[in-house]
């Protein structure tokens, strides 16, 4: 009989446990299966629209829609090159004695690292930008 394994923090289908000791995942999370069935409405709506030119403003709805919901992704996957890219000194959770010492040997800074998924966003956000205006002439 397998052993059973259980997780005080409560099961892994409750994203609303995360709240409590992670909200940036709960974020992540909750985006995402947000994401899932939006995902597949908006492919219809943009097969659709290449057939009906009415639903050009319904798929550029769902376009800003989509690129809202999958901005956290956008964040974490930069922020997890940021953690591979430093050896975790970036965004890691590290003891002091232990990034000393992978500061020495490696000479890695996070300084860089730490701010790379914010340069992303920024630049993800720049381009929802100029996507709604360039939409709106």
């Amino acid at each position: 009989m397998p052993k059973k394994v259980y997780d005080f923090r409560g099961k892994q289908s409750n994203i609303s446990r995360l709240i409590r000791f992670d909200p940036e995942a709960f974020v992540h999370i909750l985006f995402y299966r947000l994401l899932i069935p939006v995902s597949i409405i908006y492919g219809v709506v943009l097969l659709a629209s290449l057939a009906f030119a009415g639903l050009g403003l319904v798929a550029k709805t769902l376009t800003i829609i989509v690129w809202i919901l999958f901005t956290p992704q956008v964040f974490e996957t930069a922020k997890a090159i940021s953690v591979t890219g430093s050896r975790g000194i970036a965004f890691g959770h590290l003891n002091e004695s232990y990034r000393f010492i992978l500061r020495t040997r490696y000479s890695k800074k996070a300084g860089g690292y730490s701010l790379f998924p914010y340069l992303i966003l920024a630049l993800w956000v720049i381009g929802f930008i100029f996507a709604v205006v360039w939409w709106s002439i």
